[in-house]
Protein backbone atom coordinates (compact mmCIF):
# COMPACT_ATOMS: atom_id res chain seq x y z
CA UNK A 1 0.00 0.00 0.00
CA UNK A 2 1.30 3.33 -0.90
CA UNK A 3 1.61 5.55 2.05
CA UNK A 4 -1.17 7.78 3.15
CA UNK A 5 -1.04 10.94 2.85
CA UNK A 6 -2.12 13.45 5.80
CA UNK A 7 -5.09 15.24 6.36
CA UNK A 8 -3.44 18.91 5.68
CA UNK A 9 -2.10 17.75 2.52
CA UNK A 10 -5.51 16.20 1.83
CA UNK A 11 -7.18 19.78 1.76
CA UNK A 12 -3.69 21.24 -0.13
CA UNK A 13 -4.54 19.03 -2.77
CA UNK A 14 -8.72 19.82 -2.78
CA UNK A 15 -7.88 23.20 -3.82
CA UNK A 16 -5.48 23.01 -6.15
CA UNK A 17 -7.81 20.57 -7.45
CA UNK A 18 -11.04 23.07 -6.99
CA UNK A 19 -8.66 25.64 -8.64
CA UNK A 20 -7.73 23.47 -12.00
CA UNK A 21 -11.52 22.53 -12.23
CA UNK A 22 -12.30 26.41 -11.95
CA UNK A 23 -9.61 27.46 -14.29
CA UNK A 24 -10.72 24.39 -16.87
CA UNK A 25 -14.53 25.84 -16.65
CA UNK A 26 -13.49 29.42 -17.19
CA UNK A 27 -11.39 28.73 -20.08
CA UNK A 28 -13.91 26.12 -21.58
CA UNK A 29 -16.25 28.71 -21.33
CA UNK A 30 -14.59 31.69 -22.75
CA UNK A 31 -13.90 28.68 -25.98
CA UNK A 32 -17.44 28.00 -26.03
CA UNK A 33 -18.22 31.72 -26.07
CA UNK A 34 -15.81 32.50 -28.46
CA UNK A 35 -17.55 30.19 -30.68
CA UNK A 36 -20.91 30.86 -30.18
CA UNK A 37 -20.83 34.45 -29.89
CA UNK A 38 -21.97 36.91 -32.94
CA UNK A 39 -18.73 37.56 -34.89
CA UNK A 40 -18.66 41.65 -34.58
CA UNK A 41 -18.22 43.28 -37.89
CA UNK A 42 -16.00 44.92 -39.01
CA UNK A 43 -15.72 48.71 -39.12
CA UNK A 44 -13.66 49.05 -42.56
CA UNK A 45 -16.51 46.57 -44.35
CA UNK A 46 -19.53 47.35 -43.22
CA UNK A 47 -22.61 47.48 -45.54
CA UNK A 48 -22.90 51.51 -44.53
CA UNK A 49 -19.32 52.33 -44.39
CA UNK A 50 -18.25 55.13 -46.16
CA UNK A 51 -14.59 54.09 -47.43
CA UNK A 52 -11.74 56.75 -48.94
CA UNK A 53 -10.69 55.70 -52.11
CA UNK A 54 -7.12 57.78 -53.51
CA UNK A 55 -6.52 58.31 -56.58
CA UNK A 56 -2.65 58.53 -57.90
CA UNK A 57 -2.07 62.10 -57.01
CA UNK A 58 -3.10 61.69 -53.34
CA UNK A 59 -6.25 63.13 -53.05
CA UNK A 60 -9.35 61.61 -51.27
CA UNK A 61 -12.74 59.95 -52.97
CA UNK A 62 -15.87 59.45 -51.04
CA UNK A 63 -17.34 56.44 -52.16
CA UNK A 64 -20.39 53.54 -50.57
CA UNK A 65 -19.65 50.45 -50.44
CA UNK A 66 -23.57 49.94 -50.21
CA UNK A 67 -24.44 51.23 -53.21
CA UNK A 68 -21.81 50.37 -55.88
CA UNK A 69 -23.22 48.85 -58.48
CA UNK A 70 -23.36 44.99 -58.43
CA UNK A 71 -21.65 44.37 -55.00
CA UNK A 72 -18.29 45.49 -56.93
CA UNK A 73 -15.62 48.16 -56.61
CA UNK A 74 -15.88 51.76 -56.91
CA UNK A 75 -14.12 50.87 -60.34
CA UNK A 76 -17.47 49.08 -61.53
CA UNK A 77 -18.87 49.84 -65.22
CA UNK A 78 -22.33 51.17 -65.49
CA UNK A 79 -24.66 54.27 -64.72
CA UNK A 80 -24.78 54.38 -60.81
CA UNK A 81 -27.05 57.77 -60.16
CA UNK A 82 -26.27 57.13 -56.47
CA UNK A 83 -22.30 57.49 -57.82
CA UNK A 84 -23.29 60.71 -59.82
CA UNK A 85 -24.75 62.04 -56.59
CA UNK A 86 -21.75 61.69 -54.64
CA UNK A 87 -19.13 62.51 -57.10
CA UNK A 88 -21.38 66.11 -57.40
CA UNK A 89 -20.20 66.34 -53.94
CA UNK A 90 -16.91 66.13 -53.88
CA UNK A 91 -15.19 69.66 -52.80
CA UNK A 92 -12.20 69.28 -55.30
CA UNK A 93 -13.48 70.74 -58.47
CA UNK A 94 -10.77 68.86 -60.58
CA UNK A 95 -12.05 65.24 -59.08
CA UNK A 96 -16.16 66.28 -59.18
CA UNK A 97 -15.25 66.99 -62.87
CA UNK A 98 -13.63 63.47 -63.22
CA UNK A 99 -16.23 61.47 -61.13
CA UNK A 100 -19.07 63.20 -63.08
CA UNK A 101 -17.34 61.93 -66.84
CA UNK A 102 -16.75 58.56 -65.15
CA UNK A 103 -20.31 57.57 -63.60
CA UNK A 104 -21.90 59.11 -66.99
CA UNK A 105 -19.84 57.24 -69.48
CA UNK A 106 -22.04 54.41 -69.67
CA UNK A 107 -25.47 56.14 -69.23
CA UNK A 108 -28.28 55.67 -72.18
CA UNK A 109 -30.62 58.41 -72.82
CA UNK A 110 -33.29 57.75 -70.68
CA UNK A 111 -30.68 57.80 -67.47
CA UNK A 112 -28.90 60.75 -68.89
CA UNK A 113 -32.70 62.27 -68.80
CA UNK A 114 -33.16 61.38 -65.55
CA UNK A 115 -29.96 62.92 -64.31
CA UNK A 116 -30.26 66.13 -65.61
CA UNK A 117 -33.43 66.37 -63.88
CA UNK A 118 -31.63 65.41 -60.55
CA UNK A 119 -29.39 68.18 -61.46
CA UNK A 120 -32.17 71.04 -62.29
CA UNK A 121 -33.32 70.35 -58.47
CA UNK A 122 -30.20 71.21 -56.88
CA UNK A 123 -29.04 74.31 -55.48
CA UNK A 124 -27.73 76.91 -57.39
CA UNK A 125 -23.47 76.79 -57.27
CA UNK A 126 -20.59 74.77 -58.09
CA UNK A 127 -21.67 71.31 -57.68
CA UNK A 128 -25.09 72.19 -60.09
CA UNK A 129 -22.85 73.76 -62.67
CA UNK A 130 -20.51 71.22 -62.83
CA UNK A 131 -23.35 68.60 -62.95
CA UNK A 132 -25.75 70.16 -65.60
CA UNK A 133 -22.77 70.71 -67.72
CA UNK A 134 -21.47 66.99 -67.35
CA UNK A 135 -24.72 65.78 -68.26
CA UNK A 136 -25.64 67.81 -70.98
CA UNK A 137 -22.58 66.74 -72.92
CA UNK A 138 -23.02 63.53 -72.70
CA UNK A 139 -26.69 63.51 -73.95
CA UNK A 140 -25.20 65.79 -76.98
CA UNK A 141 -22.71 62.56 -77.33
CA UNK A 142 -26.05 60.72 -78.44
CA UNK A 143 -28.58 63.24 -79.16
CA UNK A 144 -26.60 66.09 -80.12
CA UNK A 145 -30.25 68.44 -81.84
CA UNK A 146 -32.22 67.55 -78.30
CA UNK A 147 -29.62 68.40 -75.73
CA UNK A 148 -28.38 71.63 -78.02
CA UNK A 149 -32.32 72.79 -78.22
CA UNK A 150 -32.63 71.99 -74.26
CA UNK A 151 -29.57 74.02 -73.41
CA UNK A 152 -30.63 76.88 -76.18
CA UNK A 153 -33.60 77.13 -73.71
CA UNK A 154 -31.51 77.19 -70.35
CA UNK A 155 -29.56 80.05 -72.20
CA UNK A 156 -32.56 81.81 -73.20
CA UNK A 157 -33.88 81.64 -69.83
CA UNK A 158 -31.22 82.65 -67.65
CA UNK A 159 -28.82 83.70 -69.49
CA UNK A 160 -26.21 81.24 -68.66
CA UNK A 161 -23.87 80.20 -72.08
CA UNK A 162 -22.24 77.64 -70.18
CA UNK A 163 -24.83 74.43 -70.74
CA UNK A 164 -24.98 75.61 -74.41
CA UNK A 165 -21.11 75.17 -74.71
CA UNK A 166 -20.86 71.48 -73.24
CA UNK A 167 -23.93 70.45 -75.21
CA UNK A 168 -22.60 71.93 -78.64
CA UNK A 169 -19.03 70.22 -77.60
CA UNK A 170 -20.18 66.80 -76.53
CA UNK A 171 -22.42 66.75 -80.33
CA UNK A 172 -18.71 68.31 -81.85
CA UNK A 173 -17.12 65.06 -80.79
CA UNK A 174 -19.09 62.55 -83.36
CA UNK A 175 -20.26 65.60 -85.64
CA UNK A 176 -18.33 68.35 -85.65
CA UNK A 177 -20.04 70.12 -89.10
CA UNK A 178 -23.63 69.28 -87.24
CA UNK A 179 -22.42 71.10 -84.69
CA UNK A 180 -21.28 74.27 -86.14
CA UNK A 181 -24.20 74.41 -88.47
CA UNK A 182 -26.59 74.46 -85.52
CA UNK A 183 -24.37 77.06 -84.03
CA UNK A 184 -25.32 79.90 -86.75
CA UNK A 185 -28.90 78.84 -86.49
CA UNK A 186 -28.64 79.80 -82.82
CA UNK A 187 -29.55 83.92 -81.76
CA UNK A 188 -26.25 84.34 -80.17
CA UNK A 189 -24.60 87.37 -80.21
CA UNK A 190 -21.46 87.86 -83.02
CA UNK A 191 -19.15 87.81 -79.69
CA UNK A 192 -20.33 84.63 -78.16
CA UNK A 193 -20.84 82.57 -82.09
CA UNK A 194 -17.49 83.32 -82.39
CA UNK A 195 -15.97 82.36 -79.16
CA UNK A 196 -17.91 79.15 -79.45
CA UNK A 197 -16.76 78.93 -83.46
CA UNK A 198 -13.69 78.95 -82.36
CA UNK A 199 -13.78 76.37 -79.44
CA UNK A 200 -15.63 73.80 -81.60
CA UNK A 201 -12.86 73.91 -84.52
CA UNK A 202 -9.95 73.91 -81.91
CA UNK A 203 -11.66 70.48 -80.84
CA UNK A 204 -12.15 69.57 -84.06
CA UNK A 205 -8.90 69.90 -85.01
CA UNK A 206 -7.62 67.81 -82.20
CA UNK A 207 -9.89 64.85 -83.31
CA UNK A 208 -9.22 65.55 -87.30
CA UNK A 209 -6.80 68.28 -88.07
CA UNK A 210 -7.22 67.35 -91.87
CA UNK A 211 -11.08 67.70 -91.61
CA UNK A 212 -11.03 71.12 -89.43
CA UNK A 213 -8.22 72.40 -92.08
CA UNK A 214 -10.32 72.12 -94.48
CA UNK A 215 -13.66 73.39 -93.02
CA UNK A 216 -11.64 76.59 -91.90
CA UNK A 217 -10.05 77.06 -95.24
CA UNK A 218 -13.72 76.74 -96.75
CA UNK A 219 -15.01 79.52 -93.93
CA UNK A 220 -12.31 82.28 -94.12
CA UNK A 221 -12.66 85.51 -92.76
CA UNK A 222 -8.83 87.13 -94.13
CA UNK A 223 -9.73 90.82 -92.28
CA UNK A 224 -9.39 88.95 -88.66
CA UNK A 225 -6.66 88.13 -86.71
CA UNK A 226 -9.01 85.56 -85.05
CA UNK A 227 -9.65 83.56 -88.38
CA UNK A 228 -10.36 79.99 -88.16
CA UNK A 229 -7.16 78.91 -90.23
CA UNK A 230 -5.74 80.22 -87.33
CA UNK A 231 -7.41 78.34 -84.98
CA UNK A 232 -6.36 75.24 -86.69
CA UNK A 233 -2.92 75.86 -87.42
CA UNK A 234 -2.39 76.54 -83.53
CA UNK A 235 -3.91 72.79 -82.44
CA UNK A 236 -2.28 71.51 -85.39
CA UNK A 237 1.30 72.56 -84.98
CA UNK A 238 1.13 71.55 -81.19
CA UNK A 239 1.14 67.44 -82.70
CA UNK A 240 2.51 68.29 -86.37
CA UNK A 241 4.12 71.87 -86.59
CA UNK A 242 5.44 71.02 -89.68
CA UNK A 243 2.09 69.75 -91.81
CA UNK A 244 0.53 72.90 -90.09
CA UNK A 245 3.51 75.47 -91.09
CA UNK A 246 3.25 74.30 -94.36
CA UNK A 247 -1.06 74.35 -95.26
CA UNK A 248 -0.62 77.95 -93.48
CA UNK A 249 1.77 78.81 -95.94
CA UNK A 250 -0.30 77.31 -98.93
CA UNK A 251 -3.63 79.79 -97.90
CA UNK A 252 -3.60 82.64 -100.04
CA UNK A 253 -2.94 86.03 -97.95
CA UNK A 254 -4.48 87.76 -95.26
CA UNK A 255 -4.36 88.92 -91.16
CA UNK A 256 -5.78 84.92 -90.82
CA UNK A 257 -3.54 84.03 -92.46
CA UNK A 258 -0.57 85.89 -91.28
CA UNK A 259 -1.59 84.60 -87.71
CA UNK A 260 -1.50 81.19 -88.75
CA UNK A 261 1.59 81.32 -89.57
CA UNK A 262 2.74 82.76 -86.43
CA UNK A 263 0.89 80.31 -84.21
CA UNK A 264 2.33 77.81 -86.26
CA UNK A 265 6.16 78.70 -85.95
CA UNK A 266 5.79 79.69 -82.15
CA UNK A 267 4.54 76.74 -81.15
CA UNK A 268 7.25 75.03 -83.43
CA UNK A 269 9.87 77.30 -81.59
CA UNK A 270 8.87 76.18 -77.98
CA UNK A 271 9.65 72.58 -78.98
CA UNK A 272 12.47 73.01 -81.50
CA UNK A 273 14.05 76.00 -82.00
CA UNK A 274 16.47 74.24 -84.42
CA UNK A 275 13.95 72.72 -86.37
CA UNK A 276 12.07 75.86 -86.76
CA UNK A 277 14.51 77.77 -87.64
CA UNK A 278 15.88 75.45 -90.22
CA UNK A 279 12.25 75.51 -91.75
CA UNK A 280 11.95 79.13 -91.94
CA UNK A 281 15.29 79.41 -93.86
CA UNK A 282 14.13 76.59 -96.03
CA UNK A 283 11.18 78.70 -97.49
CA UNK A 284 11.22 80.69 -100.72
CA UNK A 285 10.82 84.95 -100.25
CA UNK A 286 7.27 86.15 -100.15
CA UNK A 287 5.05 87.12 -97.83
CA UNK A 288 5.00 83.72 -96.23
CA UNK A 289 8.71 83.60 -95.71
CA UNK A 290 8.23 87.29 -93.98
CA UNK A 291 5.56 86.00 -91.31
CA UNK A 292 7.53 83.09 -90.42
CA UNK A 293 10.68 84.71 -89.70
CA UNK A 294 8.62 87.69 -87.73
CA UNK A 295 7.73 84.93 -85.65
CA UNK A 296 11.42 83.93 -85.43
CA UNK A 297 13.31 87.29 -84.46
CA UNK A 298 10.07 88.09 -81.76
CA UNK A 299 10.55 84.83 -79.95
CA UNK A 300 14.53 84.33 -80.38
CA UNK A 301 14.81 87.97 -79.76
CA UNK A 302 13.23 87.32 -75.95
CA UNK A 303 16.47 85.59 -74.90
CA UNK A 304 18.85 86.73 -77.63
CA UNK A 305 17.85 90.12 -79.00
CA UNK A 306 21.03 90.31 -81.33
CA UNK A 307 20.00 86.71 -83.09
CA UNK A 308 16.36 88.03 -83.23
CA UNK A 309 17.96 91.07 -84.85
CA UNK A 310 19.40 88.93 -87.27
CA UNK A 311 15.84 87.09 -88.26
CA UNK A 312 14.61 90.43 -88.59
CA UNK A 313 17.65 91.47 -91.07
CA UNK A 314 16.26 88.59 -93.09
CA UNK A 315 12.18 90.22 -93.52
CA UNK A 316 12.17 91.52 -97.19
CA UNK A 317 8.96 93.70 -96.38
CA UNK A 318 10.04 97.03 -95.06
CA UNK A 319 7.18 97.40 -92.90
CA UNK A 320 7.07 93.93 -91.46
CA UNK A 321 10.48 94.00 -91.07
CA UNK A 322 10.76 96.85 -88.83
CA UNK A 323 8.36 95.14 -86.83
CA UNK A 324 10.50 92.23 -86.49
CA UNK A 325 13.33 94.39 -85.54
CA UNK A 326 10.75 95.79 -82.77
CA UNK A 327 9.56 92.30 -81.47
CA UNK A 328 13.47 91.17 -81.22
CA UNK A 329 14.20 94.17 -79.11
CA UNK A 330 10.68 94.49 -77.15
CA UNK A 331 11.79 92.60 -73.89
CA UNK A 332 14.90 94.42 -73.91
CA UNK A 333 13.65 97.79 -74.27
CA UNK A 334 11.29 97.40 -71.52
CA UNK A 335 14.33 96.95 -69.09
CA UNK A 336 17.01 98.69 -70.52
CA UNK A 337 16.26 101.06 -73.28
CA UNK A 338 19.93 102.01 -73.84
CA UNK A 339 21.50 98.83 -74.11
CA UNK A 340 18.66 97.85 -76.53
CA UNK A 341 19.20 101.12 -79.04
CA UNK A 342 22.89 100.11 -78.38
CA UNK A 343 22.34 96.49 -79.93
CA UNK A 344 19.84 98.05 -82.94
CA UNK A 345 22.62 100.30 -83.75
CA UNK A 346 25.24 97.52 -84.39
CA UNK A 347 22.81 95.28 -86.05
CA UNK A 348 22.58 94.45 -90.21
CA UNK A 349 19.86 96.72 -90.27
CA UNK A 350 19.92 100.09 -92.35
CA UNK A 351 20.31 103.43 -90.79
CA UNK A 352 17.14 104.51 -91.68
CA UNK A 353 15.17 101.12 -90.59
CA UNK A 354 17.26 101.85 -87.35
CA UNK A 355 15.39 104.81 -87.05
CA UNK A 356 11.76 103.67 -87.87
CA UNK A 357 12.51 100.72 -84.84
CA UNK A 358 13.91 102.51 -82.50
CA UNK A 359 10.47 105.27 -83.03
CA UNK A 360 8.16 102.15 -82.78
CA UNK A 361 9.70 101.32 -79.73
CA UNK A 362 9.58 104.65 -78.09
CA UNK A 363 5.59 105.31 -79.17
CA UNK A 364 3.47 104.23 -76.46
CA UNK A 365 1.20 101.80 -78.60
CA UNK A 366 2.04 97.94 -78.97
CA UNK A 367 4.91 97.20 -80.88
CA UNK A 368 2.93 95.12 -83.77
CA UNK A 369 0.83 98.10 -84.62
Amino acid sequence: MGAEIPGSMKLGVSHVLLAVASVTLIVGGFTLGRLTAPQARDPENSPGRLKKVFDPDGDAIVASKANEVGGGDVADKGFSEQRLQQASALANPRLRERGMEEALAHANLDEVKRALRWADSLPDGPSKKTAMADILERWAQMDGAGATDYASQMYEATGNAGPLREALQGWAQSDPSGALQKLESLGLTDGLKADIRTDLVAQWTEQNPQGAATFAAGNRDTSSWRGLVATVANEWSKEDPKTAATWAASLSTGLDQTHALSAAISNWFQANPVEAGAYVNSQPPGQSRDAMALTMARQTGQENPSAGLQWAATVGDPKAQEKAAAGALYELYQKDPQQALKALGTSQLSKTMQELVATRLQNPGPWWR
